[in-house]
């Protein structure tokens, strides 16, 4: 009896196409936890592309290019550089007597263009670059202190959605994919960058003073053990914080996720959602209800 001829194993996919773009070596592992390969990132930014883009198209960005994969060296790119190819596009900024040339993307192409250079993370300013003076949100980073739980930081968030909440101003919670959260205020561009930190400011100020031993509002180390660090210094020129539902060069590709304020009681970790979990929440169409947007109050 003949034996029955092996099967030879399919080749490994050379390239696939996702939004019009070829990406290649799809099959390259990024990730060692979960196995996770180009081709699965680049089919998830695919995906989620919509809602990337809501609140980064024509804004600056820098990139957390990963080349070989999260696992390796990362390294960031904020100008346009070469190889990124016609969907990104360069930004001229003056500051201070001072010229910066910044990256921008405005589609779906875009962002496929620097998810196939090798891109992982992407972190927009708060503002785009047709009104660049002026953001379209203000964010507070609820960054906690190595010995300070997620529930603590949970009931921080909630601290300040009341606080501003009193000022007449909605709020969105987002999972940063890391250690803690941000608080993001849509803005309806019509207050600029000084007043819009000055105001940042002042709120952190106002929770560090009520609760000294569970916030603080500066920067040093030293000072932010057991504590949670108000970074609303991201409110200004050039500051960037992560997008909606980027992917992160952590252990298991953590997901950036907003939520409904209901939703994050439930929630256990920053970065709990996976890859997996928010293109079923995707799929599901489990989308945030973003507030309308909105100007600071009258001092």
């Amino acid at each position: 009896m003949l034996a029955k001829p092996r099967k030879t194993p399919a080749p490994p996919q050379t390239t696939i196409e996702v939004a019009g773009v070829t990406i290649t070596h799809p099959d390259r592992v990024i990730s060692q936890t979960g196995a996770i390969t180009k081709g699965q990132l680049a089919e998830y930014y695919g995906l989620a592309a919509p809602l990337v883009l809501a609140h980064i198209s024509r804004h600056p960005i820098s990139l957390l290019r990963c080349p070989a994969g999260i696992d390796k060296q990362c390294f960031f790119q904020r100008n346009p550089g070469i190889g990124l190819g016609p969907r990104v596009h360069p930004f001229t900024f003056h500051n201070k007597g001072k010229t910066y040339e910044y990256l921008y993307i405005e589609d779906n192409a875009g962002l496929l263009s620097v998810i196939q250079m090798g891109a992982t993370e992407i972190h927009p300013w708060g503002a785009s670059i047709d009104k660049i003076d002026s953001p379209d949100r203000m964010i507070f980073d609820l960054d906690p202190a190595p010995d300070v739980s997620f529930d603590a930081v949970k009931r921080g968030a909630e601290d300040l959605r009341l606080r501003l909440k009193q000022r007449g101003l909605e709020s969105v919670p987002k999972c940063t994919g890391g250690k803690g959260i941000h608080v993001v205020v849509p803005l309806a561009e019509r207050d600029e960058w000084g007043a819009v930190k000055a105001f940042a400011g002042k709120m952190a100020a106002e929770m560090v003073e009520a609760a000294p031993s569970l916030y603080v509002a500066t920067m040093s180390k030293a000072k932010r053990v057991g504590k949670i660090f108000i970074d609303y210094l991201r409110n200004d020129y050039t500051a960037t914080a992560i997008a909606d539902y980027s992917v992160r060069a952590h252990e298991g590709a953590p997901v950036a996720v907003p939520l409904e304020w209901m939703e994050l009681k439930s929630v256990k970790a920053a970065d709990q959602f996976t890859i997996a979990d928010v293109t079923e929440r995707l799929r599901a169409k489990r989308h945030v209800a973003w507030p309308k947007a909105q100007r600071l109050p009258r001092q």
